[in-house]
């Protein structure tokens, strides 16, 4: 078998074992028996659960909230203003290579060109 079926099909047996799991627990919840499939589903060991502190857990998370979370308002304003600054930069560079491009192209065709010839200079005195 290829490494993809055999990660399909371990795959699907993990999706029905929770699934075979999701019924067992609408079955505890409620005492009613859940839907049946038409497949087969693989045996489950049950689950063991600890129950959580819910009480001690919220004023934790407040406190994490509150030393570590940051203000939202100072946050776009960062980021908009680090964007700005980016562009400018981007804009600058390209203006760079746009003029560095020019002075290159100078260089390359300035002896294509003859030299311009000054015109003489008439003195007045000739009329």
């Amino acid at each position: 078998m290829s490494d993809r079926l055999t990660e399909l099909q371990r795959q699907r047996a993990l999706i029905q074992g929770h699934l075979a799991w999701l019924d067992q627990e609408i079955v505890a919840a409620t005492g009613k028996p859940a839907m049946r499939s038409d497949f087969p589903l693989p045996a489950v060991k049950p689950v063991e659960t600890v129950p959580m502190a819910t009480a001690a857990v919220e004023p934790l998370a407040d406190e994490l909230i509150a030393k570590f979370g940051a203000e939202p308002k100072g946050t776009v304003q960062d980021a908009r203003k680090g964007c700005v600054l980016w562009f400018i930069f981007a804009m600058v560079l390209l203006g760079l290579g746009i003029y560095g491009l020019i002075l290159h192209s100078r260089s390359l065709h300035a002896h294509d060109t003859p030299p311009v010839k000054k015109p003489a200079l008439e003195s007045t005195e000739t009329r």
